[in-house]
């Protein structure tokens, strides 16, 4: 990614987002909140019982850490500046932890976005891209267009677009995705979780909304078993046409 990167404070996030829509900013402020930035200590009373079997020294030490906030689970912020990218891989290395990334700017993109489960992208414009891959979660204020969208299997996560997605094939394996307006798409795969368009869904051709997906889906992308998998789907969409994923 060719970006420039600085990291800001939550509260200088949520003042970027400010200016978005109510619903947007709700939206993104409530998930954080509840996520990452939610007091999680005990007081002494949900202690009392536990401390009360053990000696004064250790049940103090206890007591201690338990109302102290553990820093290393609050993410990192960062306001970053694609410049000319033409795809993004938006990936934390192995101690990181939780990043939550801000691009205050449409993003156009001739190839693909990749966001990791560990990786909260916020887009305050329009995204464009040839397949969008969200593990982790992805939040925009304007529209969504690609061929595919794909939310994967982490728990917890989501796709909250508050303008409209239009796409050739939009598909969850266990992802709550959401438009705020509409959905149009050529193709749609729900397997787990649920893909809302608020204003409406338009599915032109084929709708597998449910477990029956051996008898629609092409071969290569099931398990031994007839299942939906995965590795296989993602590979299969980088390297031939979205019509053939179906029989």
């Amino acid at each position: 990614m060719k970006e420039t990167q600085q990291i800001i404070t939550k509260e200088q996030l949520y003042q970027h987002l400010i200016n978005q829509s109510e619903n947007f900013y709700s939206t993104v402020y409530e998930t954080l909140e509840g996520a990452f930035f939610a007091d999680q200590s005990l007081d002494e009373e949900d202690l009392s019982e536990f401390l009360e079997i053990l000696d004064q020294e250790t049940a103090a030490k206890i007591k201690a850490a338990s109302l102290q906030p553990d820093e290393d689970q609050v993410p990192a912020i960062i306001l970053a500046e694609n410049k000319g990218s033409t795809s993004l891989d938006l990936v934390t290395e192995d101690s990181e932890g939780y990043k939550i990334i801000l691009l205050n700017q449409d993003i156009i993109l001739s190839g693909n976005l990749f966001i990791e489960d560990y990786v909260v992208l916020i887009v305050t414009g329009n995204i464009e891209a040839k397949n969008i891959i969200v593990n982790g979660s992805l939040y925009c204020s304007g529209n969504l267009t690609c061929e595919v969208l794909f939310g994967a299997s982490g728990n917890d996560h989501e796709t909250y677009i508050n303008g409209n997605i239009t796409t050739s094939l939009i598909a969850e394996n266990g992802h709550y995705t959401v438009a705020e307006n509409s959905i149009h798409s050529k193709y749609l795969i729900s397997l787990h979780n649920i893909i809302e368009g608020k204003t409406g869904r338009v599915i032109k051709n084929i709708t597998l909304d449910g477990a029956n997906e051996a008898e629609v889906l092409n071969p290569e992308i099931l398990d031994e078993n007839g299942y939906f998998k995965e590795e296989s789907f993602l590979n299969f969409i980088n390297n031939n046409p979205i019509d053939l994923v179906f029989k």
